[in-house]
């Protein structure tokens, strides 16, 4: 695979604008069985500790929003809180883009420990999450509310 196919070269990230909120809430509808509001995308928008990044598929002129990450950066920890990916651009390494990024953000910001959720069903995203060596540490019983299952 020649350098010009590679996901990871052909995806830009830059900071999450008000004026992605349409396309993100359209990924994140299409990604979650609770997503978020727009008010809530709004909300972090404003925070000082929550950093919101979209990855831009292309190189050129810009292109679609093929994905997103929220997450908040305070004292020396990530909170990973939203990320998800556009259906058809998935197994293309936007999330990986976007998770590295976080990760760096979060360094650059004094992180050094990072925390996060996930349903034991999302295979896709654990296996995300281990590949950067992240790992299980604790189970939150009834932490999704629109299952009742836990993380």
């Amino acid at each position: 695979m020649g350098l010009q196919n590679d996901p990871l070269t052909e995806t830009r990230v830059r900071p999450m604008a008000v004026g992605d909120i349409g396309e993100v809430l359209t990924i994140a509808s299409d990604a979650f069985l609770t997503p978020w509001t727009e008010q809530m995308f709004m909300k972090e928008l404003c925070l000082s500790f929550s950093r919101n990044f979209v990855a831009v598929a292309g190189q050129g002129a810009p292109g679609p929003v093929a994905g997103f990450i929220t997450f908040w950066v305070i004292a020396d920890e990530v909170q990973l809180h939203n990320m998800a990916v556009r259906r058809d651009l998935r197994r293309r390494g936007v999330a990986s883009r976007l998770f590295l990024d976080m990760i760096r953000e979060a360094l650059d910001q004094g992180a050094d420990t990072g925390t996060l959720e996930v349903r034991p069903s999302n295979e896709a995203a654990r296996r995300l999450y281990e590949k950067f060596g992240w790992r299980v540490t604790a189970r939150r019983p009834s932490y999704y509310s629109d299952t009742g299952k836990m993380p």
